[in-house]
């Protein structure tokens, strides 16, 4: 980019006045309060926004005369050659010139739209180019009084890995949500630990077996009917189990042949919604498409109607520029604009059939997962009921098998040993306490399986959230590496410049410098031994800051251009000599704007294209 005029209304101490700038070195020369860093401050506000003296607003650079003030850059890149104006009410307008005639290539107000569309055309960014390209007054002390959390955020963006950072900062909240999940998952491991030994299987037999003795006795002392009467009561019991759990697997299983197709079910829709992984980003990726093309066309549209508002005009001028509206050419540019406009918004229907498509998809998704969830609560349920069946079928069969016996009232030897003279009271007492105790031992039984199965399963989900936290903690340092990997791409480079820079400028001895230790803040050693930044002379540290902005502006890629506002201030003769040559030198590679009052410089600079200033330039007067 090479800048070839400066054009200000009602800006600064300046009404109206344009300034033409040369290739190489540009001297606006004059004493104080003449309006030379008002240039420089038109040339940063015009490119960025913004006022090069951070914390002060829009408005307090406009004539103070004036309801806004507007300044503008004309220049070339690339051969094609390009106006920009800015207003402090922030209106934006951009032009370009074809065939000796300027066109509106965007009028807008909006900061953000304006702003991107300036980056990807010509890479202007705000912190690039106040670190790399503009020396302002004092700036060198703030830089060096920064917090290094400050610096760190300016060199994130300078390296353009901020997006980086974003992303690992939502991996970060990731894993903060799968820690806490983590957290309640071993809470609940917790609470259902226990002895998972079946301490009760040996119990629950020796009952029965002694039930069976008991039950024997008793029939030889009351008689065959009685107990085959509590024996069938007890069958019937066990068959009523039977029934119920039979009709909670079936439940289960409805709409299922077998549990086969229960799991081929499961197995499908677990298939389905790992293929449908990353529709949110799909979807979110379309919005920020449909919200692009939405700002095109509303630019688009205010071009169109700003451009039809001059040729509707009764006034036959342009009331930014002056020049006379040629209406059709102007018609030309509004037919192509609205071509524009045209296919604009059928990408953006395009786009919104997409995005009602990629919701749908979203919404089948999430049914599917409560579909998920439900079919595997009835597999738990299924395997449950399955597992009680087996138990009930084979209390229920030994009941059978005793029903089912001959000679039921001889009394056995063991059941001799086991009821000895009790009399029948205490044998059915007996007997009931017995079973009694039996169903009480397959009731914890059967909790005892049910907190196997829900363990198992709380465990498989603890399984799953430790592979979850090992993948993002992969992530994030997947991220600080990169991050890492590019800053010493990036630093490393400017380092070997900026010693260039350093040995062309035979300021110190045999200088070693360490961008990357305290981020941008240079580290020291001269001769040998580590030097610290604050204790070197003004003129030493504003020299080796010139030369850490010109080395950065050669590695991440400078505009053309640099723009110093009066570098030799409380530098002596010795050391102002020394940067008139540092900028003859750094102007035999780019353009060069520098301010100054001094006639030294002056003197040193003979040859430069020369902007002369003096008081009388600040009154209200037109070129």
């Amino acid at each position: 980019m090479q800048l070839e005029r400066i054009r200000l209304k009602a800006f600064g101490c300046f009404q109206q006045q344009d300034f033409e700038l040369h290739n190489g070195i540009n001297l606006i020369f004059g004493p104080n309060f003449s309006g030379k860093s008002t240039l420089v401050n038109a040339i940063f506000f015009t490119l960025t926004g913004k006022p090069i003296v951070p914390r002060v607003e829009t408005s307090a650079i406009k004539n103070a005369k004036s309801y806004s003030g507007t300044a503008g850059l004309q220049f070339v890149v690339d051969d094609a050659r390009y106006q920009l104006y800015r207003a402090t009410g922030k209106r934006i307008q951009l032009r370009s010139e074809k065939n000796g005639a300027w066109h509106v290539l965007f009028d807008e107000k909006r900061v953000k739209v304006t702003e991107t569309l300036l980056q990807e055309r010509f890479g202007i960014m705000h912190e690039q180019l106040a670190l790399t390209t503009f020396l302002r007054e004092g700036e060198i002390f703030e830089f060096l009084a920064r917090q290094s959390t400050s610096r760190r955020d300016i060199l994130h963006t300078l390296l353009g890995i901020d997006r980086l950072i974003e992303v690992r900062e939502r991996f970060i909240d990731t894993r903060r949500i799968a820690k806490r999940e983590q957290g309640r998952i071993r809470a609940h491991q917790n609470s259902l630990r226990f002895n998972a030994q079946n301490a009760n299987e040996a119990e629950i037999a020796r009952i029965e077996e002694k039930l069976k003795g008991l039950e024997s006795a008793y029939g030889t002392e009351t008689g065959d009917a009685e107990l085959i009467a509590e024996w069938t009561q007890h069958q019937n019991r066990l068959q009523t189990q039977f029934d119920t759990l039979t009709r909670q697997r079936n439940d289960a299983l409805s709409g299922f042949n077998d549990i086969t197709k229960l799991h081929e079910m499961i197995s499908i829709i677990e298939t389905a919604i790992q293929e449908a992984i990353g529709l949110e980003e799909k979807r979110e990726e379309i919005l920020q498409q449909n919200a692009r093309l939405d700002s095109q066309i509303a630019a688009l549209t205010n071009v169109c109607n700003t451009l039809q508002s001059l040729i509707d005009s009764e006034d036959r001028h342009c009331p930014t520029c002056h020049q006379e509206v040629e209406r059709e050419v102007i018609q030309r540019i509004i037919n192509e604009k609205e071509k524009e406009k045209s296919q604009l918004c059928t990408e953006f229907e395009t786009h919104k059939q997409a995005l009602e498509t990629e919701t749908a998809n979203l919404k089948s998704r999430h049914d599917l997962e409560k579909r998920l969830e439900t079919l595997q609560t009835r597999l738990t349920q299924f395997q449950r009921c399955e597992q009680e069946i087996g138990t009930v079928q084979s209390e229920l069969a030994a009941v059978t098998a005793r029903l089912n016996e001959r000679g039921i009232q001889q009394r056995t030897s063991k059941a001799s040993e086991t009821v000895g003279v009790l009399d029948k009271s205490k044998l059915k007492a007996q007997i009931d306490r017995e079973r009694k105790q039996l169903d009480k031992l397959k009731q914890e039984e059967a909790v005892r399986l049910d907190r196997i199965g829900a363990l198992h399963r709380v465990n498989r989900d603890a399984a799953n959230v430790e592979k979850t936290l090992l993948s993002i903690e992969l992530a994030c340092a997947g991220i600080d590496k990169t991050i890492a990997t590019l800053q010493k791409q990036i630093l490393k480079p400017a380092e070997e410049e900026l010693h260039r820079w350093l040995e062309k400028m035979q300021l110190f001895g045999d200088t070693r410098i360490d961008l990357q230790r305290q981020h941008l803040l240079p580290s020291l050693t001269i001769d040998g031994v580590d030097r610290s930044l604050m204790l070197l002379s003004g003129s030493e540290k504003m020299f080796l800051y010139l030369c850490f902005k010109v080395a950065l502006a050669n590695v991440l890629g400078n505009p053309g251009f640099f723009v110093f506002d009066d570098p030799t201030l409380h530098l002596d003769g010795e050391r102002k000599a020394l940067m008139v040559d540092f900028i003859r030198q750094l102007a035999e590679e780019h353009q060069v704007v520098v301010t100054s009052y001094d006639e030294e410089v002056r003197a040193g600079l003979e040859g430069a294209h020369l902007i002369e200033m003096n008081r009388l330039d600040s009154e209200d007067t037109e070129l």
